[in-house]
C-alpha cells in the first residue's frame, strides 16, 4: 500500500508547551494532509502498524566542531578522521538512553523488530501504537489515495526526550526519483558529429541568423577523461572505492558494464573490482517508485561513468529496497557503518516544498546526521543537483525531469544539505582533436520545425525541457561558502550546486545496458551523469594525493580563484554573443519530430556567470585540478 511518511522532530519549545504533562510533544507530527474534512475515521485497534524511530546523537555541537576541524584545509587536524566504531563511541546514544526508549516502546505493547545505531523499528496493534505515541491513527482520503496518519501531534515520554529525532513508517508517500534521462543516441541513418560544429545541418533552416550543426554523438569515457585532464594526470583511481547508492538493482549490470567498456575502447572490470549489495527478496515494488527497470538505466549510467572516469577504482553498487527515504537511508548507512567506500555517488533527488510534502524537518535531520557521520569518517558524499533548473512550478510545467508537485523555486534535497557536495551539469564541446573546447550551463530550450514546407524553428527560443538544478536551499549559509558566494545570490542560505560536469541531454553520454532482453548503447543526460563523474574524479584525486579527501566542500571553496576550475558561463566565447544551438537527429522513426533544435545555456531560473553561480557552482575541473593533488596540495602559481 502506498502511504505517507510521518516524520517528527523533537522540539524543546514543544516540550515546554506540554506544560505539566509528562509527555514530550513532537510539533508537526500531525501532517497537513490529515485535515478534518478528509478524515475517514480511526483504523481498527487490532490493525498491525509498523514505525521506525530515528535516533539522535550525543554532543551534536561537539560533532559539528569536530567535522569542521577535520575538513578545513587550514586546520592542524585536517583529514584526521575517525572510524565507524569511534564515531559510535563518541556520538552514539548511551546505553541508558537506549534502555529508556526500549522500556517506553515495549511497555506500550509494541515489539522491537530492528535495533540499529540509527533507528529502532517497532510493530504492533494500533491500540499499542496509540498508547506509545499519545494519539490514535486515522485514515485520510488524499489526492494520492488513502493515507494513515496520527490524529493529533505525537508525544513521547520526557525520559526519551530528544533522543528521538524522527518517526517514519506509519505511512510513506513517493520519495526520491532517479535523475538520469534517456536521450536517444544516434541510430541507423541518424546524423551526429564527432565534435561540436563538425557537420552542418544542410537542408534545415538556420537559427539565430546562422546555420546550425548536428549535435555531437554521445560521449564515451575516453573523451571525457581527456576533456577534464584525467588522462593527462595518469590517474585511474587505483586503490580507492566509489560507492553508488540507488534503488533496486539490475541482474545484468556486471556483464553490461564489461560489454560497454569493451565497446567504448576501455577495459572491463577486473575480478572483484565491481561488487553489489542488493537484496531482491526484500524489494518493495510500489507505484510510489519508478520501476526497477527504470532504475536499472540509472544504475548503468552511474556505474559506467564511475568506471569510465576512474578505470582502476573499485565500484560498489548498493541498491535500496525501494525509492522511499527509509530504504535509501539504509543503503547509505550500509556504506558508512562498514566504511566500505571512500566516496558515495547519489544520482537521485526529492524536493522539500511539495503538494505531497513529506520531507519535514525530522526526516531532513535524520538524513543530515548520516552525512555528518560520513564527514567525520572521511567519506565524501556527492549528490546530483537535479534536472529541473530552479525546480519552480514554471520550470516543472514543461521540464522533462521535474517533480510536478513542486510549490516554489527550490534546491533539490539531499543535494542542498550543507554536508554533501552538490554536482550540477554542463554542456561540453570538444575540439576537432578531441580536446576541451568550451562549456556552457546545462539548460535546453527545445524547438521543432514549422510551416509547410518546414522552413522555420518554432518557438525560438524554444520551450524549456531540461536543465541542471541549483539555487538557494533551506539551510543557512555554511562557513565554506562565505566570501565566495555573494550575498545577493545566497541571501543567507546555502546555494547549490558546488561544482559541475558534463551531463546535458542535448549532448549526452553513451550508456550500455540490457533492456527488453537485448543490450543497447543509448544516450543519457542529466546531473545523474555528472555526479558519478565528479565522484570518480575525486577517487582519482585521492589516488594522486594518497589520502582521503572526505567531505570536499571546504577544500573546493578554498580553491576558488586558483585556476583549477573552468569558469562556465551561459555565453561561452565561441558564441560571440549569440545563443548557442544544435540540432539532434532523432532518427527516421521519430517522424514528424525527427529534428529537434536545442538552444543551449538556457537553464530555467538559474544563470551561469563569471565566478561562482547557481547554475554551475565553482565550475568544472580543468587539467590543473588533479595536478593540485599530484603536487600534494600545492596551489598552482
Amino acid at each position: 500500500m502506498v502511504s505517507a511518511v510521518l516524520v517528527v522532530t523533537a522540539s524543546a519549545s514543544a516540550a515546554h508547551a506540554a506544560g505539566p504533562s509528562t509527555r514530550h510533544v513532537l510539533a508537526g507530527s500531525h501532517p497537513a494532509y490529515a485535515a478534518p474534512a478528509s478524515d475517514q475515521g480511526p483504523i481498527p485497534g487490532d490493525a498491525t502498524l509498523t514505525a521506525r524511530l530515528y535516533l539522535g546523537y550525543r554532543n551534536p555541537d561537539q560533532l559539528s566542531t569536530f567535522i569542521r576541524t577535520v575538513t578545513d584545509p587550514q586546520s592542524p587536524r585536517y583529514q584526521n578522521f575517525i572510524s565507524p566504531e569511534e564515531f559510535e563511541r563518541e556520538y552514539g546514544l548511551t546505553a541508558n538512553q537506549r534502555r529508556n526508549i526500549a522500556r517506553w516502546l515495549t511497555g506500550a505493547g509494541l515489539k522491537i523488530t530492528a535495533d540499529t545505531s540509527h533507528y529502532v523499528q517497532v510493530s504492533g496493534p494500533e491500540q499499542a501504537m496509540k498508547s506509545a505515541l499519545g494519539t490514535s491513527i486515522h485514515r485520510y482520503q488524499t489526492s494520492w489515495g488513502p493515507m494513515q496518519a496520527p490524529a493529533a501531534d505525537v508525544s513521547l515520554p520526557q525520559s526519551v526526550g530528544d533522543a528521538v529525532v524522527a518517526l517514519t513508517g506509519i505511512g510513506e508517500p513517493p520519495a526520491a526519483m532517479p535523475l538520469g534521462h534517456p536521450a536517444p543516441a544516434p541510430v541507423e541513418k541518424a546524423t551526429c558529429s564527432d565534435y561540436f560544429g563538425q557537420h552542418t545541418a544542410d537542408g534545415l533552416p538556420p537559427a539565430y541568423g546562422k546555420p546550425v550543426s548536428y549535435a555531437p554523438c554521445p560521449y564515451v569515457p575516453r573523451q571525457l577523461r581527456d576533456a577534464y585532464g584525467v588522462s593527462a594526470s595518469g590517474a585511474t583511481g587505483r586503490g580507492r572505492t566509489v560507492a553508488i547508492v540507488g534503488a533496486y538493482g539490475s541482474p545484468t549490470m556486471a556483464s553490461d558494464a564489461d560489454r560497454y567498456a569493451k565497446v567504448t575502447g576501455d577495459h572491463a572490470f577486473r575480478q572483484g573490482q565491481y561488487r553489489e549489495h542488493v537484496t531482491p527478496a526484500h524489494w518493495k515494488v510500489t507505484p510510489a517508485c519508478a520501476p526497477p527497470s527504470q532504475w536499472a538505466g540509472e544504475q548503468a549510467l552511474d556505474v559506467e561513468m564511475a568506471h569510465g572516469y576512474a578505470p582502476d577504482a573499485n565500484v560498489l553498487y548498493v541498491g535500496a529496497n525501494s525509492c522511499l527515504d527509509s530504504d535509501l537511508m539504509d543503503a547509505e548507512a550500509y556504506v558508512l557503518d562498514h566504511h566500505s567506500a571512500d566516496v558515495i555517488s547519489n544520482s537521485w533527488a526529492e524536493i522539500i516544498h511539495s503538494q505531497r510534502a513529506h520531507l519535514t524537518p525530522g526526516l531532513v535531520s535524520a538524513w543530515n546526521m548520516l552525512f555528518e557521520q560520513a564527514a567525520a569518517e572521511g567519506i565524501g558524499v556527492y549528490f546530483a543537483a537535479g534536472d529541473c533548473g530552479d525546480s519552480s512550478p514554471q520550470a516543472a510545467g514543461t521540464g522533462l525531469n521535474c517533480d510536478k508537485n513542486t510549490t516554489q523555486a527550490q534546491a533539490d534535497f539531499p543535494s542542498g544539505s550543507p554536508w554533501v557536495t552538490s554536482v550540477g551539469g554542463t554542456t561540453l564541446a570538444l575540439t576537432r582533436k578531441g580536446g576541451y573546447g568550451w562549456e556552457t550551463s546545462m539548460g535546453d530550450d527545445l524547438s521543432i520545425l514549422s510551416g509547410n514546407p518546414k522552413t522555420a524553428w518554432t518557438p525560438l527560443p524554444g520551450v524549456f525541457a531540461f536543465g541542471g538544478g541549483g539555487g538557494p536551499s533551506d539551510f543557512p549559509q555554511p562557513w565554506y561558502q562565505r566570501g565566495v558566494v555573494t550575498e545577493s545570490l545566497a541571501n543567507g542560505r546555502r546555494v547549490t550546486p558546488d561544482v559541475a560536469v558534463e551531463g546535458d541531454g542535448a549532448v549526452p553520454v553513451a550508456v550500455g545496458y540490457t533492456t527488453g532482453g537485448a543490450f543497447h548503447v543509448i544516450g543519457y543526460g542529466g546531473t545523474s551523469a555528472a555526479c558519478p563523474a565528479f565522484a570518480a574524479i575525486q577517487a582519482d584525486a585521492e589516488q594522486k594525493s594518497g589520502r582521503s579527501i572526505g567531505f570536499a566542500n571546504p577544500l573546493l571553496y578554498s580553491l576558488h580563484g586558483t585556476g583549477v576550475f573552468h569558469d562556465v558561463t551561459d555565453r561561452p566565447s565561441p558564441a560571440q554573443g549569440r545563443p548557442v544551438s544544435v540540432v539532434r537527429d532523432m532518427g527516421p522513426t521519430a517522424h514528424p519530430y525527427r529534428y529537434i533544435l536545442y538552444t543551449l545555456g538556457r537553464d530555467y531560473g538559474l544563470r551561469a556567470t563569471s565566478g561562482f553561480d547557481d547554475a554551475t557552482g565553482l565550475g568544472t575541473p580543468n587539467i590543473n585540478y588533479l595536478r593540485y593533488f599530484q603536487r600534494g596540495g600545492t596551489r598552482p602559481q
